[in-house]
């Protein structure tokens, strides 16, 4: 079993600042992921209700290793939240970053991106929408977006595909009473998904509570 060993921390600023290198190492892992994919496929995902409103996915994908790294490593993703809800909100705004800051040079002013309707989770794919780029970029904000790992991989070439769960409950012991779930995928169904928030009249918006997410990362490792 994975055991994690994490020295107490406390979830503030000082406590964000004294996990700073462990946060950047995960982020400049992210990096040299995101470095090594030739093209970022735009997404761009409709709310179910209204259909009118959508939000921006980005799909990277990445090594089995660095995919188990992230998820089930003390030292990553999910070891962040463990530490405390705001070190893991800090740390996905600094992932956020590292994708808006490639995207900054690489979209066009309009985006032509594929068209997704009815939710992830029984996603339908609809040819494709031009996306002002700054609509797509303002649903990338660090503090409404988020990343998780990919259950539907949508293909340019047109068509979704649906991943495996890859859990394996009760894999790893994090010094809670329940112990939490690991993520393993093999090769080729290793993708980490960062979805924006939802853009719409009235302004930015997460259908969850990003701060009773971080929570349920904290306590659980689930997202």
């Amino acid at each position: 079993m994975n055991t994690w060993h994490i020295a107490p921390t406390e979830d503030d600023a000082v406590g964000i600042a004294a996990t700073a290198r462990e946060i950047m190492a995960v982020v400049s892992g992210f990096r040299a992921a995101l470095d090594r994919v030739d093209r970022i496929e735009p997404i761009w995902e409709l709310s179910e209700k209204p259909s009118s409103v959508g939000r921006s996915v980005i799909q990277v994908r990445v090594t089995p290793e660095f995919f188990a790294d992230f998820f089930n490593s003390s030292t990553g993703y999910r070891g962040m939240f463990r530490r405390g809800p705001r070190i893991g909100n800090a740390t996905n705004a600094a992932l956020v970053d590292v994708v808006r800051s490639r995207l900054s040079t690489a979209l066009a002013d309009t985006v032509d991106a594929l068209l997704v309707r009815g939710g992830m989770q029984q996603p339908e794919l609809d040819g494709r929408r031009a996306i002002p780029r700054s609509t797509f970029m303002r649903s990338l904000d660090p503090s409404l977006a988020k990343l998780w790992y990919c259950t539907a991989e949508v293909h340019a070439s047109g068509g979704i595909r649906i991943l495996p769960s890859g859990i394996e409950s009760g894999a790893i012991d994090v010094g809670l009473p329940d112990k939490w779930a690991a993520i393993r995928l093999d090769d080729g169904d290793c993708i980490i998904e960062m979805k924006g928030a939802f853009v719409g009249s009235c302004g930015l918006f997460q259908i969850k509570d990003p701060e009773e997410r971080a929570r349920v990362l904290s306590t659980k490792g689930q997202a």
